[in-house]
């Protein structure tokens, strides 16, 4: 991968939202409400060969977007996380390969794990209805009462054991700064400001 083709999938996928989220939040904290859905992918949980960069966008991408669900919570706005797994969608035809071909063939073997990865999550893809379905879910969730993080996969791959984990590291931690309550939404209410929340 050339850097030029790293500073492109970091620009849709982890700038693109930052720009996004920078337009769009005004407005959410002057009406108190809201909810910012962050569309990341199983892969922001994981790490596959040959994937480094695309994975390392959607770390980043997580990364953001749960520190959005603690600095916003008090305001009124929630910060979600949907991550598909694999999907029939055009993705499989559009991923990133590596420019730098002479350099790509001095690596033996493991130039061959782009192709046998892609093979094998295009064959198990699910239907990408899914992933509207739940985005809609959350849409319709009231607020107070989303997750932070909806796994939306054919397989898990053991994200959901991840997810969980980091739920509990990430209470923990929250907890030992002294800033749990602080950092948590309060149904009804957005904190210190006495409007109730629709």
């Amino acid at each position: 991968m050339t850097t030029e083709q790293a500073q492109r999938l970091m620009n849709t996928n982890f700038l693109g939202p930052v720009r996004v989220n920078r337009a769009v939040l005004p407005h959410m904290r002057r009406q108190r409400s809201r909810t910012l859905i962050h569309i990341s992918s199983a892969a922001g949980r994981i790490v596959a060969p040959a994937m480094g960069f695309y994975c390392a966008s959607k770390f980043a991408l997580e990364t953001l977007a749960e520190s959005y669900s603690y600095e916003l919570a008090a305001q009124g706005i929630e910060s979600v996380i949907v991550e598909p797994g694999q999907y029939e969608t055009p993705v499989f035809g559009n991923m990133v390969t590596a420019a730098d071909e002479t350099r790509t063939n001095t690596y033996g073997p493991v130039k061959e794990f782009p192709a046998k990865i892609n093979a094998a999550l295009s064959s198990t893809a699910g239907n990408a209805q899914e992933v509207a379905d739940a985005v809609l879910r959350i849409i319709e969730t009231p607020a107070g009462e989303k997750q932070l993080r909806d796994l939306v996969s054919p397989q898990s791959f053991g994200v959901d054991e991840i997810n969980a984990l980091t739920k509990r590291v990430q209470a923990n931690m929250l907890e030992a700064f002294g800033l749990a309550a602080d950092t948590r939404f309060l149904k009804g209410k957005a904190v210190g400001s006495g409007q109730t929340l629709s």
